[in-house]
């Protein structure tokens, strides 16, 4: 729950006054930001062009997958030996639960699959300082700093000493058990995860690191004993001792809790995940080993040429837990690849309209001298200063988006050369159009 320190938690910064900036400071600080756009502006151009070539480099490993011979039963053929295969297979893993530290190993005694992992949060208060910025009619700019204090989970200490207020929002400088790492892994022996016709440890085909690490996350919250042997209300408190037993731990919403009912500061919860899966699907090339439990042993395919320019795809292997089909596989393969792709396109538009405007940050300057001027004139001065900066906003989205396309467009160029040329025309066309409406405008400007 958010909690607003009484005394300060509306109060100024901590020199007890107000920032102002006069018209002259503005136009400095404008002329820096529109240098720094110049700057970001090639690297957004840079970081989009490596995101659509390397988005241009997976898909074509992913129509790799369409090239694989699909086998219906999970037995290797020695005749795939060296090829590219699709198999659908029952997984083997070994019981790699022992492994977990000492006061969570009650809680899982048993688990099949290719890692253990475990998270530990705490509970302490946190500083969030937020800034409000308004300008004042005389053309300067008066800001208000403010501190809210709010207890949460957070994944380390923290040290309550440094916060502006720290009067009612001590941390007391409670840490994570002395006798348990923040956060650690159990990882299942090399070799030793199998796909096999009947999820037997021979037989099958041997997981190299790359597909162990694609098996899906499972929940463990339903395999999680409820409370430790001997574990009742009195069992100790933890961040007295420093020492954590599975005595003080007990089960609440997909957590290993230390707090019996609401959480204090310094009280501890931990998570832990698995890796593994009951029926998965691989795509990747066969080879035949020795010395290892099963003869095959799945490796990535090498890559391959492709394009106009001759790029190279990817290794390609692929793991999807379930049943399915070599077209399932690829469409999914393909999901996953543009899911990241179009995070890091908004991305770099975003910083890319930021940098646009920055550039053009001179131009929502000036007419501060206007809102000087026009203080008696109903702040006349100010609608026509937001009207400009809206206006200067929309230009910087707009080359944003064009700068964006044209990028993307240069990228395509090796596998979609006509779908490309298509749309640089059209920005040519466009562009050509916006200089001369430009042009014309400027002259009847001029002649008025």
């Amino acid at each position: 729950f958010p909690v607003l320190d009484p005394v300060h938690g509306a109060a100024m910064d901590k020199s007890g006054g107000s920032a102002n900036e006069n018209i002259f400071e503005r136009m400095c600080g404008a002329v820096c930001s529109s240098i720094c756009g110049m700057v970001m502006v090639p690297l957004c151009i840079a970081s989009l062009f490596w995101n659509e070539n390397n988005l241009v480099v997976h898909e074509a490993t992913a129509n790799l997958v369409r090239g694989a011979k699909v086998y219906p039963s999970c037995a290797p053929s020695p005749r795939a030996n060296g090829k590219l295969v699709l198999v659908t297979c029952d997984l083997f893993a070994p019981d790699i639960a022992g492994g977990l530290p000492a006061p969570l190993r009650p809680f899982l005694p048993h688990f099949s699959g290719a890692t253990l992992s475990w998270t530990t949060e705490i509970f302490q208060w946190t500083e969030h300082k937020s800034q409000r910025c308004h300008k004042t009619n005389t053309g300067t700019r008066r800001c208000m700093t403010a501190y809210t204090y709010q207890p949460a989970w957070v994944w380390a200490p923290v040290d309550s000493s440094g916060f502006a207020h720290p009067l009612g929002h001590e941390n007391d400088n409670t840490d994570f058990p002395a006798n348990l790492r923040a956060s650690g892994s159990v990882v299942a022996p090399e070799m030793s995860v199998i796909m096999s016709q009947d999820g037997t440890a021979f037989g099958g085909f041997v997981l190299d690191a790359n597909l162990v690490g694609a098996l899906p996350l499972v929940d463990l919250e339903s395999r999680l004993e409820s409370a430790a042997p001997g574990s009742n209300i009195s069992s100790g408190n933890w961040s007295r001792s420093k020492s954590l037993t599975a005595e003080m731990l007990h089960k609440r919403d997909g957590y290993l809790h230390t707090a019996r009912g609401s959480p204090e500061i310094g009280d501890i919860r931990i998570q832990i995940t698995g890796q593994t899966a009951g029926v998965v699907t691989a795509c990747a090339v066969q080879q035949r080993i020795h010395g290892a439990s099963s003869d095959y042993v799945f490796e990535p395919l090498p890559p391959r040429r492709f394009g106009v320019f001759g790029k190279w795809t990817k290794p390609m292997e692929r793991l999807q837990a379930g049943k399915v089909t070599q077209a399932e596989l690829m469409a999914q393969y393909h999901h996953d690849n543009r899911a990241l792709v179009w995070c890091i396109r908004l991305a770099s538009l975003a910083l890319m309209t930021l940098a646009f405007d920055m550039i053009l940050s001179p131009l929502s300057a000036a007419p501060g001298s206007r809102r000087l001027l026009d203080t008696c004139a109903c702040s006349l001065g100010s609608m026509l200063e937001g009207a400009s900066q809206f206006v200067i906003l929309l230009a910087a989205l707009v080359l944003a988006v064009f700068v964006t396309t044209l990028t993307a467009s240069v990228a395509w160029f090796d596998t979609r050369p006509h779908h490309c040329i298509v749309v640089i025309g059209l920005q040519v066309v466009l562009y050509l159009f916006f200089v001369r409406g430009v042009r014309k405008g400027g002259r009847s400007v001029a002649y008025q």
